[in-house]
């Protein structure tokens, strides 16, 4: 099923029956959803062209599917978790990118210099809101400043890779409008194709009608440092001028938000 048919269908389910409901329930709702697991890049598109959203509810903490101006205006929010786990992947001077259970990356703040957190830490946050006025980018939720907890830091190497693996993705999303509904991504260059110069890199996606990426870097107190043989970059979406919903533009220009260099440790223990 193409995604555009794939979005009318799931958003007249979603509307018809007004409330939020699982994967499993929008597909018997439907004689035309037939796959198993809807295809991610789908999913991530429809966070900007319906709104979707989608949390664990309930005591099973089955994952739900809901649409954003339904807790706009004021539905559904006892439903929303108290608390959210996120593992930081760029800690900033006010605020992080983080990625959440589902691996999806998202902009957390505002984030206490006091509390000293980094990249690899996790956190237990207490969220104030889900759907903030002031920002209104799919990807960003407002925290309680008094309710962020430090559960651990990751310090096993492969366990990162593990992680930055799960969250990394393909860059269709630089070249098509597979990038609708998100303004964070995270992608790594092709055959370790890149070059930092000045406050800019170049390189070269996984795609393959690349012609290359040349890109601003934003180090903001994180200093750009390849160690490893894994390397990792995470995007933003410029911001523009006038506030307007920026997924709702045919075209997005990125930068670069912060730069992850990890080792294999099999790669490592090769070379002995």
């Amino acid at each position: 099923m193409g995604y555009d048919n794939f979005k009318k269908e799931v958003e007249r389910i979603l509307e018809e029956k007004a409330r939020p409901l699982t994967w499993k329930e929008i597909k018997e709702n439907s004689t035309k959803l037939k796959q198993k697991a809807p295809y991610h890049v789908y999913v991530q598109k429809l966070q900007g062209d319906i709104g979707l959203v989608r949390f664990r509810s309930g005591r099973d903490k089955k994952t739900v599917w809901a649409l954003r101006n339904w807790f706009v205006e004021g539905k559904f929010k006892e439903l929303l978790p108290h608390k959210v786990r996120f593992t930081i992947l760029s800690s900033k001077k006010d605020h992080a990118i983080a990625a959440n259970a589902y691996w999806e990356l998202k902009r957390i703040y505002p984030f206490p210099e006091k509390l000293n957190l980094n990249r690899w830490d996790v956190i237990e946050a207490e969220v104030e809101d889900f759907f903030p006025e002031e920002d209104k980018r799919p990807d960003s939720i407002r925290l309680k400043s008094d309710g962020i907890e430090h559960l651990r830091t990751i310090e096993d190497e492969e366990e990162r890779i593990t992680i930055a693996e799960k969250i990394s993705e393909s860059g269709e999303f630089m070249h098509t409008d597979a990038w609708k509904g998100k303004t964070l991504g995270m992608t790594k260059p092709r055959f370790r194709c890149f070059y930092f110069y000045d406050s800019k890199c170049q390189f070269f996606c996984d795609q393959n009608v690349c012609v290359g990426h040349d890109m601003e870097v934003d180090e903001e107190g994180e200093a750009v440092e390849i160690k490893g043989d894994r390397v990792y970059f995470v995007l933003e979406a410029v911001e523009r001028e006038g506030g307007e919903f920026i997924w709702e533009k045919t075209r997005v220009d990125w930068y670069i938000k912060s730069v992850i260099s990890l080792t294999d440790p099999r790669q490592r223990r090769l070379h002995f």
